[in-house]
């Protein structure tokens, strides 16, 4: 039964191969600078170059989709030639796109690195998940792995910024130098630790290309579900970074900035403290009752989001916490699913395609500004329940979908 072992067993840990400990390793070093640095680009954009508040969300959204659409074609590029040598790419990319910030000194020059932190993100990241996919036989290594992954991340997110806040108010640039060189660093370990070539063993003649990889993508009708729930999923966890702070800050309440800023406090030590806690709580649960749990989560969040207001502040952060319970559940989950649904030759075009849901993150600002513009907070709360419920709904969908209890059966995996 897929239940009976448990996932928290130092026998796992010690499984973890070599470029699985690189791509963990490598996660929480780059993350950590990247963070370090990235929270003080608006800073350091605004009041060194005078850049205006459309300029930044435009250049950020560009970046962000630019992302998205790369991460189909480079997660196909590594099921094709491997993950090496995609994800070295992206580090040199990185290099450049990090590096150029810190010497850039005109707004075209930064709009076209920031786009260009946009684009290696997905050369790294996809190919990243998928060297744990085909490093690890044991799908509840994979599991632990790839929860592990995503706690490296939100712990180079806590600790990223309060390593950057001393240089960051005197030196912004040098921030950005540093994250430079640590994708120098990892590109570097990359090269020595990860094998080369493609570790799948289908053949040249037998691997789909590009074209043919998006029809299966397109095809597998529970994969597309998943996809479309991600998204919305997505969008509304997007408002918590952009159209929540603009509601505190509108609503004239005196501690505006207080509250705000200790939003992203609560979403963080929320994630940190609660994700392994949560992930034992539910290790026996199968993958779909727990993205419902953390989806039902995130649906009532926006309900706390709809009451809270300057007379009851606490609200915020109630459903601030609400909403990042919601995220330590679903958000690892989804990664493992992605991994079970790949077929293995095809692992780093799921994970590629995946990354399209992180298109209703950078649509977020923008709908989020229109929707408060014309009705203000109940609109877009109420919005966002809805689409909770639609997100919520296909996700049933795809569980009841015939071939979803095949591909989540152990001996399929």
């Amino acid at each position: 039964m897929e239940h009976d072992e448990s996932l928290f067993r130092w026998d796992r840990v010690r499984r973890f191969t070599s470029p699985v400990w690189t791509v963990l390793l490598g996660t929480l070093l780059v993350r950590t600078t990247y963070f370090m640095a990235w929270p003080f680009l608006i800073v350091f954009l605004y009041q060194d170059y005078q850049a205006g508040a459309v300029f930044i969300g435009a250049t950020l959204a560009l970046s962000a989709t630019v992302g998205s659409f790369t991460g189909l074609y480079a997660g196909y590029l590594s099921d094709r030639f491997g993950r090496k040598v995609v994800m070295v790419v992206g580090a040199l990319i990185a290099i450049f796109s990090f590096g150029g910030i810190g010497f850039a000194n005109q707004l075209w020059q930064f709009t076209l690195l920031v786009i260009g932190t946009g684009l290696m993100r997905p050369m790294i990241e996809a190919p990243a998940k998928s060297v744990i996919g085909d490093s690890l036989e044991n799908k509840k290594d994979r599991e632990l792995a790839l929860n592990l992954r995503y706690f490296l991340i939100n712990f180079g997110g806590a600790i990223g910024p309060l390593m950057g806040i001393g240089l960051a108010l005197a030196h912004p640039q040098v921030l950005f130098l540093a994250t430079g060189v640590s994708y120098l660093i990892y590109g570097v370990v990359l090269m020595v630790f990860l094998p080369s070539g493609r570790v799948s063993s289908v053949s040249d003649s037998a691997l789909p290309n590009f074209a043919q990889t998006l029809r299966v993508i397109s095809k597998d009708n529970l994969f597309i579900k998943m996809l479309v729930a991600n998204f919305l999923l997505m969008f509304i966890y997007g408002q918590i970074e952009s159209s929540l702070p603009q509601i505190i800050v509108r609503s004239g309440f005196d501690e505006a900035a207080t509250w705000v800023s200790g939003l992203v406090l609560v979403n963080t030590v929320t994630v940190i403290i609660f994700q392994f806690p949560m992930l034992k709580l539910m290790e026996r649960t199968s993958l779909f009752m727990r993205t419902r749990v953390g989806m039902s989560l995130v649906a009532l969040s926006q309900i706390v989001f709809l009451f809270a207001s300057p007379e009851w502040p606490e609200g915020w952060y109630l459903a601030a916490f609400i909403l990042a319970l919601g995220e330590v559940i679903t958000f690892p989950t989804l990664g493992v699913q992605i991994d079970r649904l790949a077929p293995p030759h095809l692992r780093g075009s799921y994970f590629g395609a995946a990354a399209l849901y992180s298109l209703g993150f950078a649509v977020a600002p923008v709908v989020g500004g229109v929707l408060i513009a014309w009705g203000g907070s109940v609109v877009l709360f109420g919005l966002c329940f809805i689409m909770s419920m639609v997100m919520m709904g296909l996700y049933w969908l795809a569980e009841h979908q015939p071939d979803s209890m095949v591909r989540d059966n152990p001996a399929s995996a």
